[in-house]
């Protein structure tokens, strides 16, 4: 069996997926000081525990490239899966990005470092949602996807709607951390079931 096998790929992310969601609902208990509401994922790498949640941002790239890789693959190659394909392969490199430069906490950037951070969550949330839709269209012109496509669509209009409302919570309200969770908790099911469903999946022929 190749080393790329859908399965496998499947199984990298979902993995990835457990991953990052054991480690992050951790930090809210190993780093209390903060705030679910208003404090952003990225505050938790400041922490007495920084270098555990520093992993899940290479985690998260890896669990992107393998579902990117998987579903074009799965697909085939037409113009609606390679667009999708270059923006997750974007949002994983912002993933990186952001997981090799500490966020400045709190808000705005004020070192180089916190830039590149904001630069990189710049690219990885919106990259998600958009990348991760655009696969979500493609999946009602495919037999094998079809049967999923109405969730894995709404998941992603999900995606979108909790990306608006962090834009508006950060911006207004004051509460981004709460709306950034949301939108993982949304993208962690997106990406289980895609998952799942691509481990059963054969390649495109």
């Amino acid at each position: 069996m190749s080393m790329l096998s859908n399965r496998n790929l499947g199984l990298l992310v979902i993995a990835s997926v457990i991953y990052h969601a054991l480690v992050f609902s951790a930090m809210h208990l190993l780093e209390p000081e903060f705030s679910p509401i208003r404090a952003p994922g990225s505050a938790y790498v400041l922490g007495a525990y920084g270098p555990l949640m520093t992993t899940t941002y290479f985690v998260l790239s890896v669990g992107l490239l393998s579902v990117a890789y998987g579903l074009v693959t799965t697909l085939g190659r037409t113009r609606l899966t390679s667009i999708a394909f270059a923006v997750v392969l974007v949002a994983a490199a912002g993933a990186s990005l952001a997981g090799i430069f500490p966020m400045d906490f709190p808000p705005p950037p004020r070192t180089s470092s916190g830039r590149f951070h904001a630069l990189g969550g710049l690219l990885t949330f919106p990259g998600i949602a958009v990348g991760l839709s655009l696969f979500s269209l493609s999946f009602r012109r495919d037999g094998y996807w079809r049967g999923v496509s109405t969730v894995l669509s709404a998941l992603s209009a999900g995606m979108i709607a909790a990306l608006f409302l962090g834009v508006s919570s950060i911006l207004v309200l004051g509460y981004g951390g709460f709306a950034q969770r949301l939108f993982i908790v949304v993208f962690y099911s997106w990406m289980i079931l895609a998952g799942v469903h691509l481990t059963r999946t054969p390649p495109a022929t």
